[in-house]
């Protein structure tokens, strides 16, 4: 669970790849510096910082994401169950043990834990990834929710 975490290097590559394409001169090498200034020294990249590079690049988030995490395996979560009692199907969205949730979205069970109580703050970019994916939501519904002035996704409607 824990290889899915973008290294900076791999993002950089990617970035430069995307900005050799669609930029050159002055604007090119400025991009470059605000990208590298946005990575810092960090070997992981942190959800934040790959939001705002996404965002300056002028890129679709889930396109991105479906290509730097398409080794990511995601399980959607069953959130509308359907049996003889209607009590546990409408209080299941609400009571999942969050190891499921931690599992489903391929994400450290302990790490989740502590990102839950706050001992950790920053997620990473395959973590916001795959919370959305195993919430049937697509990516940029999260990223724009937490990093930017996004609505609060509606889960399982």
């Amino acid at each position: 669970m824990g290889g899915n975490k973008l290294n900076n290097e791999t993002f950089l590559e990617f970035a430069l790849e995307i900005l050799s394409k669609e930029y050159a001169g002055e604007s090119k090498r400025e991009l470059v510096t605000n990208i590298k200034d946005i990575l810092g020294t960090r070997k992981i990249v942190l959800a934040e910082s790959f939001y705002q590079i996404i965002l300056m690049l002028k890129l679709d988030i889930d396109s991105v994401c479906e290509i730097l995490f398409k080794e990511h395996k995601v399980v959607v979560l069953n959130l509308v169950q359907e049996s003889d009692n209607k009590l546990k199907d409408f209080l299941t969205p609400f009571i999942y043990d969050s190891s499921i949730i931690a599992s489903s979205a391929c994400i450290e069970n302990t790490r989740f834990s502590r990102l839950l109580k706050g001992e950790f703050v920053k997620l990473y970019p395959s973590e916001v990834y795959g919370i959305a994916k195993s919430f049937n939501l697509m990516p940029h519904q999260l990223f724009h929710y937490f990093y930017g002035q996004g609505e609060r996704p509606l889960i399982g409607v």
